[in-house]
């Protein structure tokens, strides 16, 4: 879990001049937008997803070691229940069906390491039981993960190049995709590309690969001024906008088809990632939910319907 604060002493040293322009290019958005926490003090938090019937399931830790915990949060207010517990470094989540795909090994070593010998772990979990089965071994670092709708896995390495793919066979592929610093993933709608948060890249830079050509890899985003937005989790709605967490400056991103960004939200702490609700009740799927490095849930409402301000 250390592995975006290496990343931003080493980032601000170089670029220290450069970081608040970046953040104030970043228009409030426009519309009924608002936002509040509903949990504090949760331990570090690296991923969310959301479940049917309000569920929010967690990656981090307890804030006290580095050992990874998932759990479920049942409703706002709720206590969480632990799912399951591994090795130091929570990683990304994505579903599989009924099962969650669980990143393990999400560490500054391991990242540093990945391209040449990865070691991370990515674990199939049935949240009811708690029981999970290792899909891979041999992963970069599992900090992001994504799953395409044929069933392909995707998985990202913030300290490394290489992106790591999963045939629906199950076989690792390191370096399917070439992209330094990605970390935080999402699907297009059509299932063409995969979008990745590039974590060191400045300006704040979110990449776009073609998933039958990953080759073809373009900046799809980029912030309009230079500074080091630090961007870490990201998730996509049904119109093709991007939410990402922009970890430094404290602050959720909206990126629009048209490549317009305002923010969501601010005063987080370390933001870490975002995940829309799925309920009616519960962690509801009107809402956007953040988690942070410093123990926050945040609920963002309006988010769907926010604007970028015209120039």
């Amino acid at each position: 879990m250390l592995r975006l604060f290496v990343i931003v002493l080493s980032l601000s040293a170089a670029f220290g001049a450069a970081v608040s322009p970046a953040f104030a290019a970043i228009p409030d958005c426009g519309g009924p937008v608002s936002q509040k926490t509903i949990y504090e003090d949760q331990g570090v938090l690296e991923s969310v997803v959301a479940g049917g019937r309000g569920k929010l399931f967690v990656s981090g830790t307890d804030g006290s070691s580095d050992s990874a915990l998932l759990r479920r949060y049942g409703k706002p207010g709720a206590k969480p229940g632990l799912i399951s517990s591994a090795g130091p470094g929570p990683g990304g989540l994505a579903w599989a069906g009924r099962r969650l795909l669980w990143g393990n090994g999400n560490t500054q070593a391991n990242g540093s390491a990945g391209d040449l010998n990865p070691t991370a772990r990515l674990f199939s979990v049935l949240p009811s039981k708690g029981t999970r089965k290792t899909v891979s071994k041999t992963l970069g670092m599992a900090n992001g993960v994504a799953r395409a709708s044929n069933g392909t896995i995707f998985a990202s390495n913030a300290l490394g190049e290489k992106l790591d793919r999963i045939s629906t066979s199950g076989k690792t592929t390191n370096g399917w995709a070439s992209l330094p610093g990605a970390n935080g993933l999402a699907i297009s709608t059509d299932g063409r590309y995969l979008f990745a948060n590039q974590t060191s890249a400045v300006p704040s830079t979110v990449a776009r690969i073609e998933i039958a050509h990953p080759a073809n890899v373009i900046n799809w985003f980029t912030a309009e001024a230079p500074g080091v937005g630090t961007l870490d989790g990201l998730t996509i709605d049904g119109k093709g906008n991007l939410y990402a967490a922009a970890w430094l400056p404290g602050q959720i991103w909206k990126i629009t088809p048209e490549h317009e960004a305002c923010v969501l939200a601010s005063g987080l702490d370390r933001p870490s990632n975002v995940a829309f609700g799925k309920g009616r009740k519960g962690f509801r799927i009107a809402n956007l939910y953040a988690v942070s490095f410093g123990g926050e849930i945040v609920r963002i409402k309006g988010a769907r319907r926010a604007t970028v301000p015209a120039a």
